[in-house]
């Protein structure tokens, strides 16, 4: 028996249509967006589609793969852990496909991933990936492509996680976090500020997302705070007020 539950809506023998369940933006997804109409036909007539609710867990380390997620919604965090603590591998978004490694490989999944907020899937069975390759081999190098950056992604991770301090991959983070504020249309208060933007995680999360815990990175945002690069306007909210000091201690060893 299949570990994931059939979805009334849409059982494994029905076709998902782009002009039915999924939407347009469904439909510019990169991965469906770049197959030719039949490799895209062959893949979505065996896809299923799924939600998740915060904090559900799509699956465990040690489960054997059945087929690669898609996201289309939401974001998921892959997660390894050890002795009661948790470290984030990577996330995934919008337009992100997981599971690639064990399912090309035939193994078991290397970590657990759990849906960071509510979140819907495309979960690509083995028929549907296997039939949309045969059909349109352009899938196959998406799939290599993917994979590649997944490499790329987890060196940089690695490298952050052993020659940066605490303070120095904070600091990234929250650049990054205020970098996305700013390309947003709203970036700016009627009084000129930046926008204000929040972690878009708990403490705790957060800790498991820098290789710490939920104590060092509230130390951490303190020590930002007194040297003046970050101000908390409350309620979680954080306004950068010196991007030079940011970008400064993101570069610095430890």
């Amino acid at each position: 028996m299949s570990r994931f539950p059939p979805i009334p809506y849409n059982p494994l023998d029905t076709p998902i249509r782009l002009d039915t369940q999924l939407n347009q933006r469904d439909a510019r997804n990169q991965l469906l967006e770049g197959l030719s109409p039949p490799g895209r036909d062959a893949l979505l007539q065996h896809s299923v589609e799924r939600q998740f609710a915060t904090g559900e867990i799509l699956w465990s380390a040690g489960d054997r793969s059945e087929g690669i997620t898609l996201v289309l919604e939401g974001r998921i965090r892959i997660v390894r852990g050890n002795g009661g603590r948790q470290l984030v591998i990577h996330s995934g978004e919008p337009g992100a496909t997981l599971g690639e490694v064990p399912f090309f490989t035939g193994g078991r999944y290397p970590a657990t991933a759990i849906a960071a907020e509510p979140t819907r899937c495309l979960f690509l069975t083995e028929a549907a990936v296997r039939r949309a390759i045969a059909v349109d081999p352009a899938l196959a190098f998406f799939f290599l492509k993917r994979l590649s950056q997944r490499i790329e992604s987890l060196v940089e991770r690695v490298d952050r996680l052993t020659v940066s301090s605490v303070q120095a991959r904070l600091a990234h983070f929250i650049l990054q976090r205020h970098r996305a504020t700013i390309a947003s249309p709203r970036s700016r208060s009627k009084s000129g500020k930046a926008a204000v933007f929040s972690l878009g995680m708990t403490q705790t999360a957060l800790g498991e997302e820098l290789g710490t815990v939920r104590e060092v990175v509230v130390r951490a945002l303190r020590a930002l705070r007194q040297t003046g690069a970050l101000e908390s306007v409350g309620d979680g909210k954080y306004r950068v007020v010196n991007v030079s000091i940011l970008e400064t201690l993101a570069e610095s060893a430890p």
